[in-house]
């Protein structure tokens, strides 16, 4: 293994009258003759006397690789080195992942998730961050609601493995750039505010125990590229490897934020926005997250809506995929046209409350609550315009560059939503280019998978850089008719019909257009 940290086990002479060396510089020497630079900190060598000549100098030490030197976290009596472990983090607004690795093989022991406690703070990251603004108190609070997240995370992972998760000398965290500044207690203020700059792009190496994360070693956080695109990002692009590839690729995650990367080996143009919380089911009164009795895939047949539930529990609500799956069938079976329009006439479940029409797609007798399941007009027309944002980012960015979508060679959908997402649909809705289905690849949670990579691989801390130096950032504000843009592509799939030639066809096969 090559993981970010090493756990060395020695065994040194013991000082004597002909070898008067000191313990930590006696440690350091023996250490390098295979590793360069190793520093040693004063608290680590507060611990050397007299536990070093209690155990005859026979020691287990962990270090990490840092940019440019190897600095030691610990030192141990005895042979430890057989419990060497590190923790992958993917910190998300809404959901924090935690792995705990075996760093001796790269086995993932262990993975445990649970809701992020800042949305206590708000639904929103906004709302957070004018929380740290109204009290005088907030930053530190959900600061520490972010740290109970993580110790609520490793508790988890210790009762499960029984293994002192305390004891881990690195940490990887992959976040956006105000979940970033969250983790670190510094206010993001200055992100929502012109010229929308962050106090740091660069997180680096920071001790554990300084923020409150109940580790003996350090927390690694991925860089940020700008205010919109964040550490997740950057992650998912070391998994994904589309800066090393031939290929030219677009690399699209739409969450909390809305963020793309175009490019291949030779360049990486980039551009973000805030997407809200449309993807996640947050736009709707009945929408939710992606759990227990969330609707994630919906089919109109014979006329009649069919769903399916997350661990086939009674329906409580509808999550991103869902919607996306809803939206399609809603203007494949006419029930709304290129607009989005209801068009109430063409079936039953479509209902008038409160002088709005809706969709009725599950029952009272069907849900959980006793209570009917449905979706505004208000709510297609919020979703359209998310949908929108990220198919003119898309646009831009290659009008930009010079190329035409069919010139990609691929499209990957990241994050929790691009895995569940039915891409035929997405594509029918205009969310997703209608390029040939092995073209477009969702690789997962390639925030988490990217913080993997790096710990298990040291070597991957200099493409991290080479990343973050190659990225050319193009702020949407300068952006030339991109209001324009967004109006077309608020169609369904858009104005524009002869760029979705798939759906085109099936348009014509339903009759819908002649």
């Amino acid at each position: 293994m090559n993981s970010l940290s090493e756990k060395i086990y020695l065994e040194l002479d013991m000082p004597s009258d002909e070898d008067t060396l000191g313990d930590k510089d006696r440690i350091i020497k023996a250490l390098e003759e295979k590793y360069t630079n190793v520093v040693m900190p004063y608290n680590v060598v507060k611990t050397l006397y007299p536990m070093c000549r209690n155990s005859s100098f026979k020691i287990t030490v962990t270090m990490i690789k840092k940019e440019y030197n190897w600095l030691i976290t610990k030192v141990e009596s005895g042979n430890t080195s057989k419990n060497h472990y590190g923790l992958a983090v993917d910190l998300g607004s809404t959901t924090i992942i935690m792995q705990l690795v075996d760093l001796n093989n790269g086995q993932v022991i262990a993975e445990e998730s649970t809701f992020n406690k800042q949305i206590k703070y708000g639904e929103d990251i906004l709302s957070r961050i004018f929380y740290t603004k109204q009290y005088e108190d907030g930053l530190k609070e959900i600061q520490n609601s972010t740290i109970e997240s993580f110790k609520e995370l490793i508790d988890k992972l210790e009762n499960k493995t029984n293994i002192k998760i305390k004891s881990c000398g690195i940490m990887t965290v992959a976040g956006n750039t105000t979940m970033t500044h969250f983790l670190l207690g510094i206010n993001p203020w200055t992100i929502f505010q012109s010229p929308f700059t962050p106090v740091f792009n660069e997180g680096g190496f920071i001790k554990g125990k300084e923020i409150g994360i109940p580790i003996d070693g350090y927390v690694y956080c991925f860089p940020s590229i700008a205010n919109y695109f964040g550490g997740d990002l950057v992650s998912g692009l070391l998994y994904s490897k589309i800066y090393k590839k031939d290929e030219l690729s677009a690399f699209i995650d739409i969450g909390t934020n809305g963020e793309l990367v175009i490019g291949n080996k030779d360049f990486l143009i980039a551009a973000a926005g805030a997407a809200g919380p449309a993807l996640e089911g947050g736009i709707s009164k009945y929408g939710m997250r992606a759990s227990d009795g969330a609707i994630d895939s919906v089919k109109i047949i014979n006329n009649k809506i069919t769903y399916t539930t997350i661990n086939n529990k009674k329906a409580r609500g509808i999550c991103g995929s869902g919607i996306v799956d809803l939206i399609a069938e809603l203007f494949l079976n006419k029930w709304i046209d290129f607009s989005g329009t209801l068009i109430p006439e063409n079936s039953t479940s479509i209902l008038k409350i409160n002088d709005e029409y809706v969709v009725e797609y599950v029952t009272k007798e069907e849900s959980f609550n006793g209570e009917s399941l449905i979706f505004t007009q208000s709510d297609i027309n919020q979703f359209l315009k998310t949908k929108s944002a990220a198919n003119t980012m898309v646009a831009y960015l290659l009008e930009e560059i010079g190329l035409d979508i069919n010139e990609l060679d691929y499209f990957y959908t990241a994050g929790a939503f691009g895995t569940h997402i039915d891409v035929k649909s997405a594509v029918t809705i205009g969310m997703y280019p209608d390029l040939p289905e092995n073209k477009i690849i969702s690789p997962g949670n390639s925030s988490l998978k990217g913080s993997y990579a790096l710990l298990i691989n040291r070597d991957l801390l200099s493409e991290v850089e080479e990343i973050k130096n190659k990225i050319e950032y193009l702020q949407l504000s300068n952006a030339t008719d991109f209001v324009g843009k967004m109006r077309a592509a608020s169609f369904i799939p858009h104005t524009n019909l002869d760029m979705y030639p798939s759906v085109k066809k099936e348009l014509i096969k339903r009759g819908i257009l002649k």
